[in-house]
């Protein structure tokens, strides 16, 4: 079974003042391992999707969500059927599409909490990379446009659209997926929790780009040797 639409693009109908902008994977990666560090730094047990569209994404990220699931019970993850990458529930929920399916070019990560709630939503683009660069180097070419914000009920409507799709591919997960709904209409309701402050997230992101940063700097002095 493959979904042939857009996560993306049902966000944007059903919230149509948001305007997408374009991310590279160095940023959406500092962006997301933000967003997974006020997770694991945090005392709240908050609903957490992620979409890795392959699954040597998510080896990468593996041991991060085993840390996260041992903190919240709604955690789920999803990627692309392959080898290892299956519907299992262990840590967290995973939930395996079809390798053609819409979601194999999407990035996604909701958080949904108590004291704040982010997301990130987005679709590869095609990008032209030059022939002298390496595939590893290449890969940071990637390009995506998308939603990424802080405000709760575009996080919500986000987590609701991620919650119909694994409910297709999880049919079994009803009741747990209706107890996730039910906490998203009960913090949607409690306009007191979206007045955070950011500031312990935006150090995290610092520390993530600024890390990007050296290593760029350091192959591009490589390179130019």
């Amino acid at each position: 079974m493959s979904i042939y639409t857009s996560v993306l693009s049902e966000l944007l109908q059903a919230q149509p003042q948001l305007r997408p902008e374009i991310y590279f994977k160095p940023s959406l990666t500092a962006l997301s391992h933000a967003m997974e560090d006020q997770v694991l730094a945090g005392l709240d047990q908050p609903l957490v999707i992620t979409n890795f569209q392959q699954e040597r994404f998510y080896r990468q990220e593996a041991s991060r969500y085993r840390r996260i699931g041992k903190i919240t019970p709604q955690v789920y993850v999803l990627a692309a059927a392959e080898t290892k990458f299956k519907n299992a529930s262990v840590t967290c929920e995973t939930v395996a599409f079809a390798p053609k399916d819409e979601l194999s070019s999407e990035w996604h990560l909701v958080v949904v909490g108590q004291q704040y709630a982010s997301c990130i939503l987005c679709k590869e683009r095609e990008t032209s990379v030059p022939e002298k660069v390496s595939r590893l180097d290449g890969d940071q070419y990637r390009r995506f446009e998308g939603v990424w914000t802080f405000n709760r009920a575009v996080s919500c409507t986000a987590a609701e659209l991620l919650l119909d799709r694994i409910l297709t591919y999880r049919p079994e997960l009803a009741a747990k997926i209706s107890r996730a709904r039910s906490i998203l209409e009960n913090r949607t309701a409690r306009s007191e929790w979206a007045n955070i402050d950011p500031g312990p997230f935006a150090e995290r992101l610092m520390t993530y780009l600024q890390a990007g940063q050296y290593k760029l700097l350091q192959a591009y002095s490589l390179f130019s040797k």
